[in-house]
């Protein structure tokens, strides 16, 4: 079985124990498996560890598993109905 670069990397930096994780897109190429796994598995262990962990996604299937979901669209924070957003949305700096 081939292991995606993504997944080696993530593997790897995993053990460099940092305080703050940011993934971008990451789950995008991943297959099926390993996305449930990224996000069921490998991000509740980071939270778990006290990590704080950012995820850039666009896969709404996941979105229930976050503490807080921030929507931007046109560079400016929106709410998302349903979940959660960040209390300091009021579009000051949202530019870009």
């Amino acid at each position: 079985m081939a292991v995606s670069r993504a997944s080696f990397c993530c593997s790897r930096r995993d053990g460099d124990d940092r305080s703050i994780y940011v993934f971008d897109e990451w789950a995008a190429d991943q297959d099926p498996h390993y996305r449930e796994i990224f996000y069921t598995r490998l991000l509740p262990e980071l939270k778990t560890r006290g990590k704080t962990v950012i995820v850039i996604s666009h896969d709404d299937r996941y979105y229930h598993l976050g503490d807080r979901i921030v929507k931007r669209e046109y560079g400016r924070l929106v709410r998302s109905a349903g979940y959660p957003i960040l209390a300091a949305d009021s579009g000051a700096g949202a530019s870009g």
